[in-house]
């Protein structure tokens, strides 16, 4: 097999050399293409075999031997000049693999550059690919008017040319390529050269590959500023909500103070808890990072801390235990979730602990895609005769419908306390 490393003299002058002794001819050469690549020994009228590959004729092996060529000697050389036009074909197909190796280098290192959202660095990153990987000795960029990068002493021409070019001018290789976007050109890359260079058929492709990436890069760019700006008019809406939320709770409490009824004291104080539940949500909303997802943990202590801390009636004393999955929740998981945990804590406070004091527990697990929420306390539980279904208080029909709401099940146990579960899917 043919070393990738052989070149045709190489191989030219070992073939010349066993030719010589194997038909003991006293001299001969090889051409390549009209050129000479060896040549042995002495010879004034040498006769000469065609190398052929396919129909192409592309050298000759030429011998000389004073008795002449017997036909053992001919076969030989045929033989030789077949394998010497195997072994070029080769080579040619080495160095074609080799070049095209090195230009998919070249685009690869391309589309790792494109992977920014910073369009300057990554121009600045392709300038230097040309020099370094292209071998081009200076360059610059210019983008609306102004260089933002050059390395070596250049002074770049600011016209922005209709179309990637490569001219000579002298012993310089000038290269320009335009920076377009969605049709406008923004600026352009300037490089000179006085060595040799890819050939244009490449740089036309590395210019394509580098202008797609500029509108993948300016694309994503615009996307994001885009992405951020909704993002901050919905944190806003989010937080006016809130704010809207907390004035209509205050105006209940406001009212409940002027209210001479306990009757209506206690359901303005129902419709504020409420009202709050989903002020929390659309709090936390507006503070996350996503601005989608509400962390399930945060959500259902706060509202259950807030709810004991500030709702229940003294001097009744209360003890919160939680046990509560960290889970991303979205606003309408979280709604329904939040009024359902407010109705129960707000039950417990009201009517389960006639020795004023107590535990209520949280309990809130997910596995796969269902959760399971589980409120209870440790109070004197529900009248033998109990019938959710049957209720009248408002606060347990809400409890169901939104039950409903969630596509969930319930079941309500007595023993010891009073236990509240619901699963659901997430």
């Amino acid at each position: 097999m043919v070393s990738p490393k052989a070149t045709e003299k190489i191989i030219a002058n070992k073939i010349l050399t066993e030719l010589l002794k194997i038909t003991k001819s006293s001299g001969g050469f090889i051409t390549f293409h009209d050129k000479i690549l060896a040549s042995k020994g002495k010879y004034t009228n040498p006769e000469s075999t065609p190398i052929i590959i396919g129909d192409e004729l592309i050298g000759r092996i030429s011998l000389e031997k004073d008795e002449g060529f017997n036909e053992f000697d001919i076969k030989v050389i045929k033989r030789f000049a077949q394998y010497f036009g195997l072994a070029l074909q080769r080579i040619e197909y080495e160095k074609r693999l080799i070049k095209h190796q090195a230009r998919l280098k070249i685009l690869n290192k391309v589309l790792k550059a494109s992977k920014t959202d910073k369009i300057e660095s990554f121009l600045k990153r392709i300038l230097d690919i040309i020099i370094d990987d292209l071998k081009f000795e200076n360059g610059s960029i210019i983008v609306n008017g102004k260089i933002i990068y050059k390395r070596g002493s250049i002074i770049p021409e600011k016209r922005i040319p209709e179309d990637t070019t490569l001219k000579r001018e002298g012993e310089k290789r000038i290269l320009r390529i335009p920076l377009r976007f969605q049709g406008s050109a923004f600026g352009v890359i300037e490089a000179y050269s006085t060595k040799k260079v890819p050939k244009m058929e490449f740089i036309r492709l590395f210019a394509d590959e580098i202008n797609e990436a500029i509108s993948k890069i300016i694309t994503q760019m615009n996307l994001q500023q885009s992405l951020h700006e909704k993002e901050a008019l919905l944190r806003e809406v989010h937080h006016r909500v809130k704010n809207n939320l907390q004035i209509i709770s205050s105006l209940l409490s406001l009212q409940a103070k002027y209210c001479g009824s306990e009757e209506v004291k206690n359901i303005l104080s129902d419709s504020q808890a409420r009202i709050k539940s989903l002020a929390l949500v659309h709090e936390k909303l507006y503070k996350t990072e996503t601005i989608t997802n509400i962390s399930s943990k945060d959500y259902l202590e706060s509202l259950a801390r807030d709810l004991i801390n500030f709702q229940a009636p003294r001097p009744i004393k209360i003890r919160l235990e939680t046990d509560i999955d960290d889970i991303p929740l979205e606003m309408d998981k979280c709604i329904p979730l939040g009024l359902i945990t407010n109705e129960l804590i707000m039950n417990s406070m009201k009517h389960a602990f006639p020795e004023k004091e107590g535990i209520i527990s949280v309990k809130f697990k997910c596995r796969e895609d269902k959760c399971n929420l589980e409120i209870s306390d440790n109070g004197k539980g529900l009248p033998e005769d109990f019938d959710i279904e049957k209720v009248s208080s408002l606060g347990l029909q809400l409890v169901i419908g939104l039950v409903r709401q969630l596509d969930g099940e319930f079941k309500i146990e007595s023993d010891g306390g009073t236990s509240f579960t619901m699963n659901f899917p997430l």
